[in-house]
């Protein structure tokens, strides 16, 4: 058993889990085409814009008066897919305008919409701050800019700025991993999350100051792994945005 415990640990199997789970991810972007997700206008905060082609979210400042739904998120401008996933593997790309704050990701369909309990109201519906939400977002700590994955409170900071305003989310169901990529030249690993994931899963959005999309998928392109980003450390916390 104890051998077992230092063979998961060794960082060589790690790395060699991580390369094996990417060389999986790149085989699916080659041989497989995109999720064709779409915006679920009933889970759309009222300070979110939605396109008629259900593909772009935009935060506006006009309260849009959509009927009261319990699936709306109340409190922070989100919005999940129609679709959910409870096998396979599945991919799908999200382009956010240059002068959003942003975070991106996966939920359970469980997740709170709303929180009425005073101080820390909505926390359990904000990405990342709960057991039913994995994200990557754009923050500003000390007026720093940076980029961060987010999961139960656990917020695990990059070390820099991605430049990039394209991302690709990777989702392989069995084997409980969730990835993260940039679009660029090259297709970049930024991190994964590995899981058991117990509830359908479905894309999430969180957008302010801008807009988010649901892009077109460009060719396929090589893909430049980072197993484990440069990072500040990880914080208790969910003041992302």
């Amino acid at each position: 058993m104890m051998e077992m415990i230092r063979s998961q640990r060794d960082p060589m199997n790690v790395m060699q889990r991580i390369s094996d789970q990417l060389s999986e991810a790149y085989e699916v972007f080659s041989n497989q085409g995109p999720a064709d997700l779409l915006l679920d206008v009933n889970t759309a905060n009222n300070y979110l814009i939605i396109s008629e082609d259900l593909k772009t979210a935009t935060e506006t400042d006009i309260n849009q008066k959509r009927p009261e739904s319990a699936e709306r998120f109340q409190d922070h401008p989100q919005v999940m897919s129609s679709n959910s996933f409870t096998s396979g593997r599945h991919y799908w790309d999200v382009e956010i305008s240059e002068s959003a704050i942003w975070m991106l990701g996966v939920c359970y369909p469980s997740i709170m919409r709303k929180e009425e309990e005073p101080p820390r109201r909505g926390e359990q519906s904000f990405l990342g701050c709960n057991k039913k939400s994995w994200c990557l977002g754009a923050d500003t700590v000390d007026g720093s800019p940076g980029c961060s994955v987010i999961h139960d409170h656990d917020v695990l900071r990059f070390r820099y700025w991605i430049s990039k305003n394209r991302f690709r989310v990777y989702v392989d169901y069995e084997a409980g991993q969730l990835s993260f990529f940039e679009l660029g030249g090259h297709v970049r690993h930024l991190y994964t999350y590995n899981a058991t994931f117990n509830e359908p899963v479905h894309a999430v959005f969180n957008i302010r100051d801008g807009w988010m999309k649901i892009a077109p998928v460009p060719s396929p392109s090589t893909v430049t792994p980072m197993q484990e980003p440069p990072a500040e450390g990880r914080t208790r916390c969910c003041a992302l945005l």
